[in-house]
């Protein structure tokens, strides 16, 4: 094998593994894990986060706010993508589980039952902004961000005005394990890997064929075109009959 060709190869092998590396860095990137429970401890003001990449907010649950009195909210965009920050207006109610729940009865249900939500707060980019709110008794109530499929990712939480949460709401951590999405990948990475390694060696032995020794070089007759036959001699001298005899 010549070494252009071997060259080639290698260039193909390399190219896999980056194909590898690439693919399964993606899938072992961290994922950042929700803030815990924040204690307002009575203050009149409080402040959340969005978070795109671990698809929620930070904190996820505030409680202890001051109720009675007129709450200053700041809300905060940390990446580039649209959030909302909503307070669903039903108190002590919990929307049901986000994975059964579709983006149009998520807003039905903010927007289509009769009670406003407490805010609505809009962002797009890593902005800032603040709203006020009054509740006048102690309750809780559950936040969420009304872009599609955000809140069906994760993205809600729960806050307490004048008491503390009740020990069943909790928002859990993104899932690290893998999933549909972690198998289509994977699919996808063994599937370029494969393509990769096909193409380098056809294209390896296409380029190869050019080198190759022709076969006299080689110790061997070089192949030759057959000629006219030639008739064949008997064995007893006599010779062969002609293809036109004499006319009688």
């Amino acid at each position: 094998m010549s070494d252009g060709v071997g060259r080639r190869r290698v260039a193909a092998a390399a190219l896999a593994l980056a194909v590898v590396v690439g693919g399964f860095g993606g899938l072992l990137t961290a994922v950042p894990v929700r803030a815990q429970t924040v204690d307002a401890n009575g203050a009149t003001s409080f402040s959340v986060t969005a978070i795109s990449v671990s698809v929620g907010f930070s904190p996820t649950t505030v409680q202890n706010v001051a109720s009675g009195t007129t709450v200053t909210v700041m809300f905060t965009d940390a990446d580039t993508s649209p959030h909302t920050f909503t307070i669903y207006g039903r108190q002590g109610v919990a929307l049901s589980n986000p994975s059964s729940i579709s983006p149009t009865e998520l807003n039905k249900l903010v927007y289509g039952s009769g009670i406003p939500p407490l805010v609505n707060l809009n962002l797009t980019g890593t902005d800032t902004t603040t709203a006020t709110l009054t509740v006048a008794a102690p309750g809780w109530y559950e936040f969420v961000c009304m872009e599609p499929g955000h809140f069906q990712a994760g993205m809600y939480g729960f806050i307490a005005f004048g008491e503390a949460l009740p020990a069943n709401l909790t928002v859990s951590a993104p899932s690290t394990g893998p999933g549909a999405a972690v198998f289509i990948i994977v699919g996808t990475v063994v599937s370029l890997v494969v393509i990769a390694i096909v193409l380098g060696f056809v294209v390896g032995r296409r380029r190869g064929s050019e080198f190759e020794m022709p076969p006299e070089r080689l110790g061997y007759p070089e192949p030759t075109s057959p000629g006219p036959s030639t008739p064949a001699t008997p064995t007893d001298g006599s010779a062969l009959p002609s293809e036109n005899p004499p006319p009688r």
